[in-house]
């Protein structure tokens, strides 16, 4: 078995490894779009409605909430900018996959790591939220493996 190298010698759009984390990767990047957009431009960022979190009431009429969602917003914008990246590797420089794959290794290894910092106490929520720990080491673990895959050289025919 042969590995492709993360970093080739020339980005270009000849991906020489296994076609099943290219196609993989279209199928996440429709999940990290939804999450993206929804982060962007919910109202509530999806923070209420998704991620289950409380919300807050006013304290001296003003309603962090607001502040909140600023912040929710702010994160569907960086997220935004990781797709736009992702897309154009997928166009363009598909060599990069493996590289790609790894980013998203390290998002969800970042995420896990400021749930566990940051982690909310149940009073916080309303129901268990999908993208929580549970879903997030879900998508480590695929992510994880999909960057593995990605490496593999694919047998030239």
């Amino acid at each position: 078995m042969k590995f492709i190298s993360l970093l080739p010698t020339e980005a270009n759009n000849n991906y020489q490894g296994l076609k099943f984390a290219l196609w993989f990767f279209y199928l996440y990047l429709a999940l990290v779009a939804f999450r993206s957009f929804t982060h962007m431009f919910a109202q509530d960022a999806g923070l209420n409605s998704i991620a289950s979190i409380i919300i807050f009431p006013e304290v001296n009429n003003l309603n962090p909430n607001t502040v909140i969602y600023l912040i929710g917003s702010l994160w569907g914008g960086s997220q935004i900018v990781v797709l736009f990246i992702s897309i154009i590797i997928l166009i363009k420089y598909k060599s990069l996959l493996s590289l790609a794959w790894l980013v998203f290794v390290f998002d969800n290894i970042l995420r896990i790591i400021t749930m566990t910092i940051h982690n909310l106490d149940p009073d916080y929520l309303t129901s268990t939220a999908p993208g929580g720990l549970v879903g997030t080491s879900v998508m480590l673990f695929v992510t994880l493996l999909m960057f593995f895959i990605s490496t593999i050289e694919r047998k030239q025919k």
